[in-house]
């Protein structure tokens, strides 16, 4: 057949298939969904659901690991390196553990905000709590903030070391958990409690650093520190937690128990009330009464139970040493020295290098020196207060080795002068000299009693001798037994009572005013009365079946072996009568003096004079002890 012959076929076979291409066509079309909701039932686990868990170390500290959360969300729209957590949320990273309601987390730095009751532990010891937290995961820094009107931001540390535990309060706090460094710029205060004995030292200031390895809080601005007994307001320190000792730095004031301590530098510990002062410093001593006794020195040792504080001079002079001062203001004296301490449980003080006493309860000051110096105060059970009938309180003031003391009208050396303020009574041992004007008196032992401003009476109930210079070498000299010279209201010698073994030079003044004869006398009792300075009365006696002798010498015929008593010669230290002028000279120079004391401690009294050295070392000066009484009666 010709292939390009046409076939034809039936019509209904053409319309049959053209009828089936349409049905084909139209079962391919999309059918449209329906509007009718769909549900469906989710089948029940066939094993129990867990959170599945990184298989990775917990210990990596580059780490910040999200251990759960309710609910977590990330929008790579807004960020694609933030993920957004709630609900029961946990992070861990390397001994660290935070808790929150919810956090933005950054993986890929190792970085989050964490916000809603914030807990943040580090090992198991340390806490921070707060509103919010931003944690920057390359300084390892943790910024604790308070919402306006929300909760303080709070560290709390357990010490086991010392028992005790550290609370940190603050509205703004820093921590690096690198270096376990809590850190606030907006005021803070701490509270340091021991769980064994209950003491809490609370600490406030305006900024402060806490270092929760060593346990030590750097604080400054505004510093106050406080517990039961002490109380300390600085601008700057530095308080070691475990001990309770804190790092004087700046000037401080501190009050402990009923003291008070100023300084620059040392410590002080909070819990004895003990403190080691390396700066000029003063300590304020106060009794039941409320009077004061001040210790001042350039470095003191203070002991709170003990109620003692002792105070050092420097010894290095490009430190500017100062002197030692105790100052009793209620009862009106200043002991001075290199070194000294104040018991105030015992009221005694003590000094020595250089040691001055000042006494002022009276309108002339008594300064006494010696070697070493104790002041002791005492009550006054005979007098009390007018208002409160509390008894009142006096000095003794013991000076030991090579003393001497001052006054205006009085001067006196020995070696060793007690001084009691009670009865204003003056005690001179070993080797005393008195000086009053032109006078001067000298035993074994000298008892003085002193007016409000002058002497009432010099009492020597060992043998001893009474001089009055009355120039050109001459004396009036009087040796006895025992001896008592009174003084009138001017200080001026009114009266002697001399007794046994009596023996005098006399000079008397003419009428002109001149001298022309000189009397030895001797016998057992002499009595002498004096008016504006002149003799108007003088009785020798003798004892029964005694002997009175005298002798009336002109100055004419006068030799040097008649101008002095033996035992004046013997306080001298002169051996013939050749050397008595130089020995005169020498003696006068033993004699205390001063021109004006300037700031309390430099005087002519300080220092102590070769004549005044070689006086109380060479036993050929002096008047020597009596020999002891043998006591038979000892069985």
């Amino acid at each position: 057949m010709n292939p390009l012959t046409r076939i034809k076929l039936p019509l209904l076979v053409i319309l049959a298939l053209a009828a089936s291409i349409a049905l084909g066509q139209k079962s391919t079309q999309k059918q449209p969904q329906s509007t009718r909701p769909q549900s469906y039932t989710r089948p029940k686990p066939t094993q129990p659901v867990k959170p599945t868990v990184p298989d990775m170390s917990r210990n990596n500290p580059t780490k910040f690991f999200l251990e759960r959360a309710d609910e977590l969300t990330s929008d790579e729209a807004v960020d694609s390196g933030r993920q957004v957590v709630k609900g029961n949320v946990m992070f861990r990273r390397q001994g660290v553990v935070l808790y929150c309601d919810s956090a933005y987390y950054f993986p890929n730095s190792v970085s989050l905000d964490a916000f809603g009751h914030v807990r943040m532990l580090q090992g198991d010891s340390l806490e921070v709590r707060a509103d919010m937290i931003n944690y920057d995961g390359f300084s390892q820094m943790a910024r604790l903030r308070k919402r306006p009107g929300g909760t303080e931001v709070t560290l709390e540390h357990l010490s086991k070391s010392d028992k005790s535990r550290k609370y940190l309060y603050t509205d703004s706090l820093d921590y690096s958990l690198r270096d376990q460094l809590a850190s606030y710029g907006c005021g803070g205060r701490m509270y340091n409690v021991s769980l064994t004995t209950g003491q809490r030292d609370t600490l406030t200031s305006r900024l402060g650093q806490y270092d929760a390895r060593d346990r030590t809080a750097q604080v400054s601005d505004d510093v106050y520190l406080r517990n039961g007994r002490s109380r300390l307001r600085t601008s700057r320190l530095v308080y070691h937690t475990d001990s309770r000792v804190v790092d004087i730095v700046e000037p401080t004031a501190i009050r402990s128990g009923q003291d008070s301590i100023n300084t620059s530098s040392g410590f002080y510990n909070t819990v004895t009330g003990n403190a080691q002062l390396h700066s000029r410093s003063l300590i304020v001593h106060r009794d039941s009464a409320g009077a004061e006794t001040t210790l001042e020195g350039d470095s003191i040792v203070y002991d709170r139970r003990l109620r003692r504080s002792e105070a050092f001079m420097f010894s290095d002079p490009m430190r500017h040493p100062l002197p030692m001062i105790i100052t009793d203001t209620a009862r009106h004296a200043v002991l001075i020295g290199g070194y000294g301490y104040y018991d105030d449980s015992t009221r005694t003080a003590y000094a020595e290098r250089y040691p001055l006493l000042k006494e002022y309860s009276r309108p002339d000051t008594t300064f006494l020196r010696a070697d070493r110096i104790f002041l002791e105060t005492l009550p006054d059970t005979l007098h009390r207060d007018s208002v409160t009938g509390a008894p009142g309180e006096y000095h003794i003031a013991k000076a030991f080795n090579r003393a001497r003391f001052f006054r205006s009208d009085v001067q006196g050396i020995a070696d060793s002068i007690t001084f009691c303020t009670l009865d204003s009574m003056l005690y001179l041992d070993r080797k005393p000299i008195i000086w009053s004007g032109e006078r001067l008196v000298a035993g074994s032992r000298i008892i003085i009693h002193m007016a409000d401003s002058t002497p009432d009476y010099t009492l020597l109930p060992n043998p001893g001798v009474m001089a009055e210079d009355l120039g050109e070498g001459f004396f009036n000299q009087l040796r006895a037994g025992r001896l008592k010279a009174l003084f009138d209201e001017k200080g001026e010698l009114s009266h002697i009572d001399a007794d046994t073994d009596v023996q005098a030079i006399l000079l008397p003044m003419e009428n002109d005013s001149t001298y022309n004869k000189l009397i030895q006398t001797q016998g057992d009792t002499l009595r002498m009365d004096m008016a504006d300075r002149e003799m108007q009365h003088l009785s020798l006696i003798s004892r029964k079946g005694g002997e009175i002798t005298g002798t009336v010498i002109p100055l004419l015929i006068l030799t040097k072996s008649q101008y002095y008593l033996p035992d004046f010669i013997r306080l001298t230290g002169a051996s013939r009568f050749a050397e008595m002028d130089h020995a005169l000279e020498v003696l006068a120079g033993v004699r205390p003096r001063y021109a004006w004391y300037g700031g309390g401690w430099e005087d002519s009294l300080g220092e102590l004079s070769f004549d005044l050295e070689e006086y109380f070392t060479n036993p050929a000066m002096g008047i020597p002890e009596p020999e002891p009484v043998p006591d038979f009666n000892i069985p």
